[in-house]
């Protein structure tokens, strides 16, 4: 896929600005690239950001992982899952993409244009997990070090500052520590409908635990109709929230 020389400048400037190095330009640019540019223009799927965003939903998760084991070291294992599923969530990555400009560097149709993709949670996390894996791949060896440094530079304050947001923490892991605490197994989540045409669907899921439907969630991510059939959950098994 070829790239504009206005594209590279902007890439360029980006890289500048957050100390990134990129051998490989197209690999940074993919990370940008909706699903929706290269079903228009009839470019294979595989050239855009949906593989990268599967290897740097790993790496966050990691780098998360990490960061709070080293920071938070009075934690027990329930706090420390709470504090990452928040932090690894599309509504806190979605604000650290809007922190580095996202809006004005996504790739989409025209269609998806049309309805303000560019601010849209659910692209934008993703994008933002595209560019991890991107990092992760074009520096080999030492990418999850620079993944990590990274973060380390731009959200650590945010990422440490979470621990203070304890009654506000993502709905799954609340409700994977209750069923957890009951049995070490973990609720399930099925993906039991979709509907609505392809860049602007509506997703359905179920949360069930020991064979039982516990609750319910529609949203216009997979993702978050798992956290709002997971807040059914807790509304419906009377779960406290609060610490």
């Amino acid at each position: 896929m070829s790239i504009s020389n206005e594209r590279i400048e902007i890439l360029k400037e980006f890289q500048k600005k957050y100390n990134l190095t990129f051998s490989n330009i197209e690999l940074l640019n993919q990370a940008f690239i909706h699903t929706s540019y290269t079903n228009e223009n009839n470019i294979d799927v595989i050239n855009s950001y949906e593989r990268l965003e599967f290897l740097g939903d790993a790496v966050l998760k990691l780098i998360t992982s990490d960061i709070l084991y080293k920071h938070f070291s009075d934690f027990q294992e329930g706090k420390l899952t709470r504090l990452r599923a928040e932090i690894v969530s599309d509504k806190h990555i979605f604000n650290y993409a809007k922190k580095l400009g996202f809006e004005d560097l996504i790739i989409l149709g025209k269609n998806e244009k049309k309805q303000g993709g560019y601010k849209k949670e659910s692209i934008l996390a993703c994008a933002f997990e595209a560019l991890l894996g991107a990092i992760f791949i074009e520096y080999k060896k030492k990418g999850y070090n620079k993944a990590y440094e990274f973060i380390e530079a731009n959200f650590l304050d945010d990422i440490l500052s979470t621990k203070n947001k304890i009654s506000l923490l993502n709905p799954k892991a609340i409700l994977q520590e209750y069923t957890q605490s009951i049995n070490q197994k973990l609720p399930i989540y099925t993906l039991i409908d979709e509907k609505g045409k392809e860049h602007d669907k509506t997703f359905f899921v179920e949360v069930s635990f020991i064979d039982k439907i516990i609750g319910k969630g529609s949203a216009k991510s997979i993702k978050q109709a798992q956290v709002e059939a997971a807040i059914d959950a807790i509304k419906n098994l009377g779960i406290n929230k609060e610490e």
